[in-house]
């Protein structure tokens, strides 16, 4: 006589899933401007923790005990998407500490030194120019009256 098992769902995976959701989220959250932006960090850091214990035990689950738990193959999919996003976390984490410092960048209020650069018809223009110092009007508005501010965008990049 075969023996009977009581089958149980394995919800592990879906948590991995779930709190992988939420570091994504927490993570998401650290580039908004509030008050304790670090907490937040270290929660997502936390949180993605969470979803690898879960992960490995759902995984663990599946095909340690398949005649006990049920979805082995719903569980194996969420685990090894959540051990994947894990695995991409803490790659995006240790790779981050490897840019640069950005030491020499402008500061917030801080008057930007002359330059000049091709705009978009492939002629040199200096900020001197756009500021109205270099000729007349700037450069994109001959004769006018020169604009009182320049938007600068910078862009911090590594490649």
């Amino acid at each position: 006589m075969p023996d009977i098992v009581e089958r149980r769902s394995n919800s592990a995976p879906w948590l991995a899933f779930l709190f992988i959701l939420i570091a994504i989220l927490l993570n998401g959250l650290t580039f908004v401007t509030l008050r304790g932006t670090q907490a937040f960090l270290w929660l997502s850091f936390l949180a993605g923790l969470i979803a690898l214990v879960y992960g490995i035990i759902g995984i663990a689950r599946a095909f340690g005990r398949p005649r006990v738990f049920s979805g082995k193959l719903s569980s194996a999919i969420f685990g090894v998407l959540a051990l994947l996003v894990c695995g991409l976390m803490v790659f995006i984490w240790y790779h981050a500490r490897a840019l640069p410092a950005s030491t020499g960048a402008p500061q917030v209020g801080q008057k930007a030194p002359d330059f000049t650069l091709p705009d978009t018809e492939g002629r040199n223009v200096s900020l001197a120019q756009l500021l109205g110092h270099g000729d007349s009007g700037g450069a994109g508005n001959p004769g006018g009256a020169p604009p009182k501010a320049v938007l600068l965008i910078f862009y911090r990049g590594y490649w």
